[in-house]
């Protein structure tokens, strides 16, 4: 069986989103460490080129997602939701499983990614 050193990262990144703050290197007071602090960069880096849908494709695409992703998408300001399309369905999942404060820090990460509109 073949794995791309491109799966290989997406794997890396999504354990490492997962990871609770203090195993991920971000402390209270202190910075986090270059992995943790590149986990969301990482994800979008790796990810495939999101592709454009319609918003009937993208109602069947939210099928495959568990209602809780599909909860949580719907919950996103329509700016992340168009930045929540850029990552895998199973990165998707993750980040709607974490707990709200490192949530909040890996939107941050995601939306540094997104060039500033306007």
């Amino acid at each position: 069986m073949h794995i791309s050193s491109k799966t290989f990262a997406l794997a890396g990144a999504a354990i490492a989103l997962a990871m609770p703050p203090a195993i991920a290197g971000a402390q209270d007071g202190a910075t986090p460490d270059g992995a943790a602090q590149d986990t969301a960069a990482s994800m979008l880096q790796t990810a495939p080129a999101p592709q454009i849908l319609t918003p009937a494709d993208q109602e069947q695409a939210m099928l495959a997602w568990p209602p809780a992703t599909q909860e949580y998408y719907k919950a996103l300001t329509a700016e992340r939701q168009q930045m929540f399309w850029a990552l895998t369905d199973k990165d998707k999942v993750r980040l709607s499983a974490l707990p709200e404060q490192q949530r909040e820090t890996a939107w941050a990460q995601i939306e540094a990614q997104f060039p500033p509109r306007g």
